[in-house]
């Protein structure tokens, strides 16, 4: 299964290394956050997404915040 990552990736027309690039990650990096074998920190994810123009949900799943009782 694609992320969400790697399909907007592949829809815009860029490589990895263009991503790469645009980030500021390595493409090392990016292959594993694609994979799913590596996470990014939240924070990281919003630098990522802002460099790109988009927003976190165009790239990332956005997972609910657990309130405890």
């Amino acid at each position: 299964m694609l992320t969400k990552l790697r399909a907007w990736r592949t829809a815009q027309g860029y490589t990895l290394a263009e991503v790469a690039g645009l980030t500021g990650l390595s493409e090392a990096m990016l292959s594993r956050v694609e994979t799913r074998q590596r996470n990014l920190a939240p924070r990281q994810r919003v630098v990522m997404a802002r460099r790109l123009g988009v927003q976190v949900a165009e790239l990332f799943e956005v997972e609910p915040l657990e309130v405890s009782a």
